[in-house]
């Protein structure tokens, strides 16, 4: 919880690639259930998962404002600010990737019959 109060510098870096890795993977096995119910679900998720690396992106702003809950005497104030900075660009640029990802969905058809 000490987390999610006072933030974690390195919550983007987690967070971004981790919701990226599970978009990709959950876009290829989502299809052939879409396809057979005619549920569009492949944007929804997609959507979900870039919330979720904004979060992460969260967490590395609420660290570089607070101090961050990882802060360590052996690291400067400047290890940690810019790994916070470095943490939100890559949760931002990662939660860009998924949105264009599901966004596909919008424009191809996943059910060619």
């Amino acid at each position: 919880m000490r987390a999610v109060r006072l933030g974690t510098s390195w919550g983007g870096l987690l967070s971004g690639p981790l919701a990226w890795a599970v978009s990709t993977q959950l876009n290829y096995a989502l299809v052939p259930w879409q396809c057979k119910h005619q549920v569009p679900v492949v944007l929804s998720v997609a959507l979900l998962l870039a919330l979720l690396s904004l979060l992460g992106g969260a967490l590395s702003w609420r660290a570089k404002r607070q101090g961050g809950a990882a802060f360590k005497p052996e690291r400067t104030r400047s290890t940690e600010r810019f790994v916070a900075d470095l943490s939100m660009l890559a949760a931002l640029l990662f939660a860009l990737v998924i949105i264009l990802q599901g966004s596909a969905a919008l424009i191809l058809d996943e059910c060619l019959r």
